[in-house]
């Protein structure tokens, strides 16, 4: 997992490329000013969606995990909590893996480290990363942000 700010990230010689060519797309993209939708880089391969939302009580949100994709989560307006934690692979399944939106669920996440993001404040989250995003530790709020995905063969 990564915790960073979108303007130093972008410059960030010690990511990898594909992590500094989206978060550069989404800068020139401008982000503040996008509406809610789906956003092309490149292909299937890597995409955003701006979406807007309520968060939810940390403890009402299940832990979830990609096998394919990365996430970047971006906040750009309103507070998200997202409780993060690397469990080990293979991961215990609460329920079937779905494969078509490369989305699984675990029934817990030891450890829980919460990642607490304001605007302009992201969180890079790994295939098999386990974490809990839209969250809220105190009253559930309006929530903007970007949700990234990079296809994790353009990291190799």
């Amino acid at each position: 997992m990564i915790i960073d700010a979108l303007t130093t990230a972008v410059n960030n010689k010690f990511y990898p490329a594909a992590i500094r060519k989206m978060l550069a797309n989404i800068i020139d993209s401008e982000p503040y000013n996008l509406p809610v939708g789906h956003y092309q880089v490149q292909g299937k391969q890597m995409f955003f969606n701006v979406v807007e939302g309520e968060t939810k009580l940390l403890a009402d949100q299940k832990p979830e995990f990609h096998r394919q994709y990365l996430d970047i989560h971006l906040v750009l307006e309103g507070r998200e909590v997202i409780g993060a934690g690397v469990l080990g692979l293979p991961l215990p399944l609460s329920e079937p893996f779905n494969e078509a939106h490369d989305l699984g669920f675990s029934p817990a996440i030891p450890g829980e480290t919460l990642i607490h993001l304001q605007p302009g404040e992201l969180t890079v989250i790994f295939p098999g990363e386990l974490h809990r995003p839209m969250s809220t530790c105190t009253t559930p709020a309006v929530l903007r942000k970007i949700v990234a995905k990079i296809d994790g063969t353009l990291l190799t």
